[in-house]
């Protein structure tokens, strides 16, 4: 299996509880390393491999049966190329009747069009500690940006991320274009797999696609 955008884990230690081998891929350093620390007797063992990787511009050697690309991180591919090479790259990786599986980002904006350009606030409990998150999002086209600000204990931190938005017709088009075939989606789906801190996205409304490479599909 590989799961690509890892992060520090979530996904990755169900599947190797199960008794999986997997290839965890990220392009933040910081991220594997929390990962490793998290997962090391994995990584002893050999189950778990940790990869700092980029689909979008190269495939891996390696060929997988199954794909997750997951944390919407299909969405911080702002251009159509970049997703088209991402897909391509990642059909390149997959054996033959293989499925990728992709969780998608839907803006809370569509669906609650009040909230766009208003600041939000409210207490993220974590443990012993409380957080207040301020947050306030807008769009411009498919272009969601969200700036955040956490503060705890006098400390402050900013953080402003930009998403892309790819409805079901533009993923099904990037999906076939690179090659995949028998695509399908859901909306029903339980979400707090995929997601590091759930409370940070309970406003979103996501949806899963699935693509498969079929036998003697040839090259994206």
């Amino acid at each position: 299996m590989l799961e690509i955008g890892c992060g520090t884990g979530r996904v990755l230690k169900p599947l190797l509880e199960s008794g999986a081998s997997v290839v965890g891929v990220d392009i933040s350093h910081e991220m594997l390393a929390l990962a490793h620390n998290k997962l090391a007797s994995f990584c002893d063992s050999g189950a778990l491999r940790l990869l700092n990787h980029n689909f979008v511009y190269s495939s891996i050697p390696e060929r997988f049966d199954r794909v997750f690309v997951t944390f919407y991180t299909f969405n911080y591919l702002l251009s159509y190329e970049n997703a088209l090479s991402f897909l391509k790259n990642i059909y390149s990786s997959m054996n033959d009747g293989a499925v990728l599986l992709m969780d998608m980002f839907f803006p809370s904006i569509y669906h609650n069009p009040a909230i766009e350009g208003k600041w939000q606030q409210r207490y993220l409990n974590l443990g012993a500690k409380q957080i207040r998150l301020s947050d306030r999002r807008t769009m411009r086209g498919p272009m969601e940006k969200r700036e955040q600000v956490f503060e705890e204990d006098g400390g402050r931190q900013e953080i402003t991320t930009l998403r892309r938005f790819y409805d079901k017709n533009e993923t099904a088009r990037l999906l076939r274009e690179a090659g995949f075939s028998s695509v399908k989606f859901t909306d029903v789906y339980d979400s707090t797999l995929f997601h590091q801190l759930e409370l940070l996205e309970a406003t979103d409304r996501g949806f899963l696609v699935m693509g498969r490479r079929e036998a003697g599909g040839g090259e994206g």
